[in-house]
């Protein structure tokens, strides 16, 4: 019996230039969502890899969809958001994912990661992921259910310079995830301090 990732170990041609076109995530859409914790140096390794990860998933049993490689404004943090299928499409992409040399070879590189299945719950104004655009984007992990969040979410859009936000949830209600997109970045410090700002490199 092959082992449910054998398919993604294939060479898949990929093209590392930055760019790609706008994309979104669809209400009710499932995402993987990697937040990958690495030394600043090793960070634009860590996006070609999911890059080449995020290309093998789109022509595997992992059905990807949509999806977008970030990098963090002081390159510690690289994020990868991929549409996917649901529960099953999900185990196939974390087999591959948790068995890839980023994860395998370079522990000393890669202090931790963050790897979970997401579904969109809601959206307000305009959350594309482009890597053409000059706003700027970040993003917040919560150990809590997304209902709980909603009053976070009211304070981002009535703030000055807000461009969109999306909020995601885990199907059991214990982790939430956050999106924002404003026009600058001193915007997004300013109201929530701790959210990881970043810019898309690649979408797909």
């Amino acid at each position: 019996m092959t082992r449910p990732h054998e398919d993604l170990r294939h060479h898949t041609p990929v093209d590392h230039r930055p760019g790609g076109p706008p994309i979104r995530f669809a209400h009710d859409a499932w995402c993987v969502i990697d937040v990958l914790h690495v030394k600043s140096e090793r960070a634009p390794a860590a996006a070609s890899a999911y890059e080449t990860l995020i290309e093998q998933a789109r022509t595997s049993a992992a059905k990807a969809g949509n999806a977008a490689i970030l990098k963090s404004a002081n390159d510690r943090r690289v994020v990868a958001l991929v549409e996917v299928g649901g529960h099953d499409a999900f185990a196939h992409l974390q087999a591959a994912w948790d068995d890839h040399h980023l994860f395998a070879e370079h522990r000393t590189s890669t202090e931790s990661r963050t790897l979970a299945l997401y579904q969109a719950i809601s959206t307000i104004g305009d959350c594309a992921l482009d890597p053409a655009s000059q706003s700027v984007y970040a993003f917040e992990h919560f150990p809590s259910a997304p209902q709980s969040l909603q009053r976070i979410i009211g304070g981002m859009a009535a703030a000055q310079g807000f461009l969109g936000v999306q909020l995601f949830g885990t199907d059991d209600g214990t982790k939430s995830f956050i999106m924002y997109r404003f026009e600058h970045r001193p915007q997004i410090e300013a109201l929530r301090p701790n959210a990881l700002v970043a810019h898309p490199v690649k979408t797909f």
